[in-house]
């Protein structure tokens, strides 16, 4: 019998660790861009050095979980599903700055999604 963490002999919680890895960019990129769309007082204040410090620790994070994922993930497979990161900045920056999502940034997206999905899924070997 399978553990539920083993589906088709595909072990989860190595890919549990690399979608972390995306959110903790995702959310890294959106807070550097915060960070820097908020800096009215200069780059040297102390109260952007704390909002800058805590934007790339986020990011670290994410670089941390990317190098304990590659440990069982193949690299042909964790690389493309990096690009969800497109989908996460795509909605976040609509979502908390107001950026307008168009008809083509949504056609890039899913074109960048479907991409994703033929590198991804594997095909069975013709016998």
């Amino acid at each position: 019998m399978k553990s539920i963490l083993e589906i088709s002999n595909v072990k989860i919680i190595p890919y549990i660790i690399l979608f972390v890895s995306i959110l903790f960019s995702i959310s890294g990129q959106l807070l550097m861009k915060y960070t820097m769309s908020h800096t009215d007082e200069g780059i040297l204040d102390w109260v952007f050095l704390q909002k800058l410090v805590l934007a790339v620790s986020v990011y670290c994070l994410g670089i941390v979980n990317w190098i304990l994922a590659l440990r069982s993930v193949k690299l042909s497979i964790a690389y493309p599903l990096t690009s969800l990161n497109y989908v996460g900045i795509l909605f976040g920056s609509h979502y908390f700055f107001n950026e307008v999502i168009t008809l083509t940034r949504i056609a890039g997206v899913i074109t960048i999604f479907l991409g994703i999905l033929l590198v991804v899924i594997p095909l069975k070997k013709s016998i």
